[in-house]
């Protein structure tokens, strides 16, 4: 029971969703639904510094690209490309570029048991090209995950040292974003093909972290048969412009090559398309080493952290204040990781988004149960009270419900059956009981539709009042013209009561208007909406006066005033009520008179 009192306690359960929301964010940072988020929105962020923040670089690297014009330039299968493979490298000895990585699938054996000598053409070729520059020959991957073997000659010939995979991993969802050596098995002795390129060049940063997709335009590639072209032609001057002191990579750009998925679209002749040539990625690797380094990751309690924090959303009452905040909380969030993000620091904010608005919901969850459980408790409390018209008034906050207390002027009206003490006692406790039911409903009805506010039934009597909750116009009005219905409804009472073979009833009603404490009171167990003051029971004794001055309705001169003694009142003088010297008016309702 005291477990259940401290939960009432508002206090503690605005503590306690605040300790649901610290939960749920730690559970959203380490969740799938938060990784997948992180994703989307780096790749989205990937997306607009590729596109509209790419700072460029001082010394790019340069595609020489094997694509379809190639293929079919040349008749020979492409593991007998020697002769033109040898014509690049001598054209890169010329060009005398910083380092070449041929990213391409190199013999495994001789060829020289098909032509003699065969060999030689590659083999002189990486020899020439060595003397003016570093190579680095590509390490492929055979289906059963183990790297495919390059014939030793072409090793040796290239300088020994040379071989580096080029086995790139890709994320849970297949989307490369990280160099990361370690993340594929097979790269776990030895280095990658761009780390082994990086170490050629003074200004390269090489380490492992998020490829920068920022570093660099959409790559062109120069075609692999116009450069042999230029060989051809001992076109040195083109080939120095463009490919001397800078990175080049050899690869194949086809479609019938190896494609890797990218989170961006590298390729400026296929600008829409995602899944590009390995090459590709290869470059933009070695690019994010020639800029500032790769992206490092923010420390992973930094995250947790800001996840924690916007769990802040939870409190505070929901309004447009804090709805504002809501969509502008994402925006400033978006535009500040994505700053970080071209600074070389990946901030995920996933777990952060989703912390903060499970925050936000939950707050309004909350206030929505309150808001039903207040909802009906107003229904269980004015339900009874007043009209139904009233009820939705209040409900939809229309309507002050004053359970706080406030001094109101109201009319108030008191209702007695004459003789109902000698009744009850000679009659059975059946017939009471049904007539008393009849009758306050009957009297309940003709209340609620002049706009009253039943009190309380006591006995055979009936408290009502008129002003609260509902502010009217005029309350005596309203009272007066309730007290006719009531008085009409009596006869309907009355026909039934004489089809019953029971006697009628007859009743007195009084009504005085004066300021009253309207409120909300009693236990936590009952409580009732109440009129509290000298008025109300100024009211119940003037009601006696219906007998002696033998008229249905007598009110107060407070009253009569108020409706500008309309509807044939009678000045009956000043009576003696409580000792006090009251001026008293009787009232015969003339519609009855009528029916």
């Amino acid at each position: 029971m005291e477990a259940l009192r401290r939960l009432n306690d508002p206090k503690i359960r605005l503590l306690l969703g605040l300790f649901v929301c610290l939960l749920a964010a730690f559970l959203l940072d380490i969740s799938q639904a938060s990784k997948a988020l992180n994703r989307s929105v780096l790749d989205g962020q990937f997306g607009f510094l590729h596109r509209y923040e790419a700072h460029p670089l001082t010394n790019d690297v340069v595609i020489v690209g094997i694509d379809e014009d190639s293929y079919r330039a040349f008749k020979e299968p492409f593991a007998l490309w020697h002769p033109y493979l040898g014509k690049f490298l001598q054209a890169m000895a010329i060009a005398k570029p910083a380092v070449v990585g041929l990213d391409i699938v190199l013999p495994e054996r001789s060829y020289e048991f098909l032509i003699p000598q065969y060999d030689q053409s590659l083999l002189q070729g990486l020899q020439t090209a060595r003397a003016q520059t570093p190579l680095v020959l590509a390490q492929t991957v055979e289906v059963n995950g183990e790297f495919r073997q390059v014939y030793e000659p072409i090793v040796a010939a290239s300088g020994g040292d040379t071989l580096a995979s080029v086995m790139v991993c890709a994320d849970d969802d297949g989307v490369v974003r990280h160099f990361d050596p370690n993340r594929c098995t097979v790269n776990a002795h030895g280095s990658m093909l761009v780390e082994k390129m990086a170490e050629h060049l003074a200004n390269a940063r090489p380490g492992t972290g998020l490829v920068d997709f920022g570093a660099g335009q959409p790559f062109e590639y120069i075609p692999f048969a116009r450069v042999l072209e230029w060989q051809a032609q001992g076109n040195a001057g083109q080939l120095k412009s463009i490919f001397g002191g800078k990175p080049v990579l050899l690869g194949v750009v086809s479609p019938l090559g190896e494609r890797v998925n990218s989170p961006v679209p590298l390729a400026a002749w296929d600008p829409s398309r995602h899944r590009i040539p390995g090459v590709l990625i290869q470059a933009q690797m070695l690019r994010s080493m020639l800029g500032g380094g790769m992206i490092r990751e923010a420390n992973d309690y930094a995250g947790l952290a800001l996840a924690l924090l916007a769990t802040l959303f939870w409190l505070g009452r929901t309004g447009w204040l804090k709805l504002a905040a809501l969509f502008a909380f994402p925006l400033l969030l978006v535009s500040a990781s994505t700053w970080l993000l071209a600074q070389g620091i990946y901030l995920p904010i996933g777990s952060i988004l989703l912390s903060g608005l499970f925050s936000f919901l939950a707050r309004l969850a909350y206030e929505g149960v309150l808001q039903v459980q207040q909802r009906k408790w107003l229904r269980g409390t004015f339900g009874s009270y007043v009209s139904q018209d009233v009820l939705h008034e209040i409900m939809a906050g229309n309507i002050r419900s004053g359970l706080v207390g406030a001094r109101i002027r109201v009319c108030i009206l008191s209702a007695h059956i004459h003789g109902f003490s000698e009744r009850s006692e000679k009659c059975p406790p059946q017939e009471i009981i049904a007539l008393l039911n009849d009758y306050f409903s009957e009297m309940t009805v003709a209340i609620h539709q002049h706009k009253g506010t039943v009190d309380k039934f006591v006995g055979d009597g009936v408290m009502a009042f008129f002003g609260a909750p509902q502010a009217l116009e005029c309350p005596e009005k309203n009272a007066l013209e309730a007290a006719q219905e009531m008085l009409l409804r009596v006869r309907h009472v009355n026909a039934r009561l004489q089809e019953q073979g029971v006697a009628p009833i007859e009743i007195g009603i009084a009504l005085h208007a004066g300021e009253a404490i309207i409120g909300h009171v009693g236990s936590e167990l009952r409580r009732e909406y109440t009129a509290i003051g000298n008025a109300v029971s100024l009211t119940a004794n003037l009601e006696r006066l219906t007998k002696t001055l033998k008229y249905p309705v007598v009110c107060s001169a407070a009253v009569a005033k108020a409706v500008e003694n309309s509807g044939g009142l009678t000045d009956c003088g000043e009576q003696a009520i409580q000792d006090i010297p009251l001026h008293v008016y009787g009232w015969n309702p003339p519609l009855l008179a009528t029916i």
